[in-house]
């Protein structure tokens, strides 16, 4: 994990030293569209946001996991989706960052949990059958974007609501 994260900051480091022209940071009417993977596990991501003033948006937020692990006969996997609201506040003026290129942002928000086991977990350990639970977790993520042209950027983040370590393409309308 340490390595893929240095590796992660190093070709951001790269992209902002190598890239000269600058876009505009997030500002109000501002709206995005993101799309990523989780790195760690199998799953999916999307976020939709809205700037309601500068530096600050709220929109939706998305995921899907399914990983599968295997313990001694045991099929351990399970499905994970997440739906919720989710408040971005982009740190860049708050910093004092120079370079509009790159945006760092912290996100909030409660989401809606759906996640499920498959009966032959539950069965090993003489439970029965359960097969999904709901519930309210936090979102709390903490990433960055960078804008490599006027309308794309790539982003990654990390934190709870979905995959732990999360990484895609963002696109601004």
């Amino acid at each position: 994990m340490k390595k893929l994260f240095s590796i992660t900051l190093l070709v951001f480091a790269a992209m902002i030293s190598f890239h000269s022209t600058s876009f505009a940071q997030f500002s109000k009417g501002d709206k995005r569209v993101a799309i990523g993977v989780g790195l760690f596990s199998l799953g999916a991501n999307a976020t939709v946001e809205y700037g309601i003033m500068d530096d600050l948006g709220v929109g939706l937020y998305a995921s899907y996991e399914r990983p599968s692990l295997g313990y001694i006969g045991i099929n351990y996997s399970y499905s994970d989706i997440q739906i919720g609201p989710r408040a971005t506040y982009h740190l860049n003026r708050i910093l004092n960052l120079d370079n509009d290129d790159f945006d760092l942002y912290v996100s909030g928000g409660i989401l809606l949990r759906s996640y499920g086991y498959p009966d032959s977990y539950w069965n090993a350990y003489g439970l029965g059958s359960r097969t999904r639970y709901t519930t309210a977790t936090l979102l709390a993520r903490v990433g960055g974007t960078y804008n490599f042209s006027e309308k794309m950027a790539l982003f990654a983040d990390l934190g709870s609501g979905g995959s732990w370590v999360q990484a895609g393409v963002s696109f601004k309308f």
